[in-house]
């Protein structure tokens, strides 16, 4: 049993139809040239298959991928000692690609426009800039905030993809895709219904939540993937419906007692960063319509109280 649930091909990759079109043709293009892929950038929220793509143009282009996160790379020499190492055709992903320090994107300026790397040797009026021709490499990057990247830099990735939101029944496939991998177990749709409903939306949080429906599965603590099971495990793990949490619900619930409050406010009274907030606590609440944001700042909607009244029971309102 592999617990690796990324996809092995274009047939495995679930969802983000435009992109993995574009992609095969791009693919295409470059084999028939004998080239590298152009610069790419994946944006889009956290868990929505950004790596998983990352990893599978390595596998369709069977070679070797260098992954790197963005905050791990702040001095020059984190960057140049990785791409001294590079060889021809290979790919270089570099995730969080927003949370590298200004010195990184110097460095990256000149290997994503001319494939070379700019070293100063020396100081001051001794200091002299040496060019190092690179092999050439494919770069990958991926980000959650694209917006905090310049767009001088923007502009050197001919290739951008925004990950557009999973529905419904993209989840019910990789949820039984992930159960399929797991000991060739069959989960019917129904059942599978139940978990993508917890799963925010998300394929991330729909794997994780396999995952751990399998733990009780050979611990046999639920015999079977009943929704009656199903509804076990996720009370279990403090998980109320559309899959929130604590925390989700401190949020509407400080909605429901002052009205309106600003984004920072929110961030203060449930003790949790405003980033945070807007990458994984809001989607859900706006697909599912139980928050709404106004000029003000949000609001809870009846949809939202609602929720919070039909779990009155669970959640213990005060």
């Amino acid at each position: 049993m592999s617990n690796d649930f990324r996809p092995n091909s274009w047939n495995e990759y679930i969802g983000q139809e435009k992109i993995i079109k574009n992609l095969k043709i791009y693919i295409e293009a470059a084999v028939k040239q004998n080239r590298v892929l152009d610069p790419i950038i994946f944006s889009g929220p956290s868990g929505m298959g950004k790596t998983s793509l990352a990893y599978l143009l390595s596998k369709i282009l069977k070679t070797k991928i260098h992954i790197v996160n963005g905050p791990s790379l702040q001095k020059p020499s984190d960057l140049i000692s990785i791409l001294t190492s590079i060889k021809e055709k290979q790919i270089l992903f570099i995730d969080e690609i927003h949370s590298v320090s200004k010195e990184i994107m110097e460095v990256l300026y000149p290997v994503l426009e001319e494939n070379k790397l700019s070293i100063i040797i020396g100081k001051e009026y001794n200091s002299k800039i040496v060019n190092i021709k690179l092999p050439n490499f494919s770069i990958i990057t991926a980000t959650t905030e694209i917006n905090r990247l310049p767009f001088p830099f923007l502009n050197r990735f001919p290739i951008q993809f925004e990950l557009e939101g999973y529905n419904q029944q993209d989840l019910i496939k990789i949820i039984t895709n992930t159960f399929k991998k797991l000991n060739d177990i069959t989960i019917e749709t129904k059942e599978a219904e139940v978990i993508a409903r917890y799963s925010k939306l998300v394929p991330r949080v729909a794997n994780n939540l396999v995952k751990r429906i399998y733990d009780f599965l050979i611990t046999e603590k639920i015999k079977d993937l009943s929704e009656k099971s199903l509804e076990y495990v996720f009370n279990q793990m403090g998980l109320y419906e559309f899959g929130l949490n604590e925390k989700d619900i401190d949020y509407l619930k400080a909605l429901k007692e002052n009205i309106t409050l600003s984004l920072d406010s929110l961030a203060q009274i449930i003790n949790v960063p405003s980033q945070t907030i807007l990458n994984n606590i809001e989607p859900i609440f706006l697909k599912e319509k139980l928050i709404i944001k106004t000029g003000r700042g949000r609001q809870i909607t009846n949809r939202g109280k609602d929720y919070l009244e039909k779990n009155k029971k669970t959640i213990y309102l005060s």
